[in-house]
Order: C-alpha cells, then sequence, then structure tokens
C-alpha cells in the first residue's frame, strides 16, 4: 500500500512495482499526489514527474479524513505485506495509519517510512525535499569548476537515492519476515 507524494516514496514503491510488487496508491482528492500538477503539464493530473515515478500502479483517491475511507485502506492492509509512506514525523500517526495502528492490524506488516529528516531529531517535524537535501548535503558545492555558481543538481538525486535506500529496506524486512514470521 502506497500513501506517499511527490518524488521519494513513488519512486521507490514504483520500483518495487518494477520488481513485480502490485502497489495500490493511496492518494488525497480532488486532485491526488501533489506530483500530478508539478513542472510541465500537458495533461491535467498527468505532469511528467507523476507519469515518470507512479508506472506499475493501481490508485485510489480516498480522503483519509473520512472514517469510512480509512475502513476501505484498513481492510487493504490486513491482506498487505508492505505500507509505504513519506511524510514528516507524526503525520501518519495524526491520520490513524501509524505503525502501532496498523501492526495491531496486520502483525506481519512492514511499515517503510521516508522523510526528508527523519523521525526524531530538531528537523523531524519540517517537510524535506530534494533541493532542500542537496543544499544541507553540501552535494550543490560540488561543481566542475569552482568559479561557477553553486547550483542544484538537475536529476532529484537525493530522492532517487533515499527511495532506493527505502526499497533496500523494504526488501531486507520481507526477507525477516520470511525467515521469523
Amino acid at each position: 500500500i502506497d500513501i506517499t507524494t511527490v518524488l521519494l516514496g513513488p519512486y521507490g514503491t514504483q520500483s518495487l512495482g518494477d520488481m513485480g510488487a502490485d502497489i495500490i496508491k493511496v492518494e488525497a482528492p480532488p486532485t491526488g499526489d501533489k506530483a500530478r500538477n508539478m513542472g510541465t503539464v500537458r495533461n491535467v493530473n498527468m505532469a511528467g514527474i507523476i507519469i515518470n515515478s507512479n508506472r506499475n500502479k493501481r490508485s485510489l483517491a480516498l480522503d483519509l479524513r473520512q472514517d469510512e475511507n480509512k475502513e476501505i485502506v484498513y481492510e487493504l492492509i490486513r491482506e498487505a505485506n508492505v505500507v509505504v509512506s513519506n511524510f514528516r514525523s507524526g503525520v501518519m500517526d495524526r491520520i490513524g495509519f501509524g505503525y502501532e495502528k496498523l501492526r495491531e492490524l496486520n502483525p506481519k506488516l512492514v511499515y517503510a517510512s521516508g522523510s526528508g529528516y527523519g523521525p526524531k531529531g530538531p528537523y523531524s517535524h519540517k517537510g524535506g525535499q530534494d533541493v532542500l537535501a542537496q543544499a544541507m548535503s553540501g552535494v550543490m558545492m560540488r561543481r566542475a569548476d569552482s568559479s561557477l555558481p553553486i547550483s542544484i543538481y538537475p536529476t532529484t538525486i537525493c530522492d532517487y537515492t533515499t527511495g532506493m535506500h527505502l526499497v533496500q529496506a523494504v526488501l531486507a524486512a520481507l526477507i525477516g519476515v520470511s525467515r521469523t514470521g
């Protein structure tokens, strides 16, 4: 179950889909994932970034603030192997999809969360994005010629890299579940 938005999470779950996972993406109505209308948009709700990070998925548009919609997702989670999110620390708990709640529904569930600043620490409550990660990590300082101005990488290198680490963690956890139950 993919409860992600923009790139880090969607890229990771797309990669799992490329490997054969059956991915159900839960998006908030009325517009769905924020990335649907980011950047160049030739067709409404189908920007390049959404197409580039959401193949191999089915999608549900559900307002998770409504109890009846939560119940639909809870039913899916009872049968799922993995739930992936990429919100700021505390958001999944606040909307009723924190680890403790979902573990009650499915004790073997792998719960993966990727966020800009992690679950603890001084920035955990802040939203993260690739450009911020490039700046804070110092990667923007790397350039072929030091006389050139600092600039962002045109590829969302931090989101892609973090998405791949998320995939590795999910696969390792699935191996663990298969070995230990």
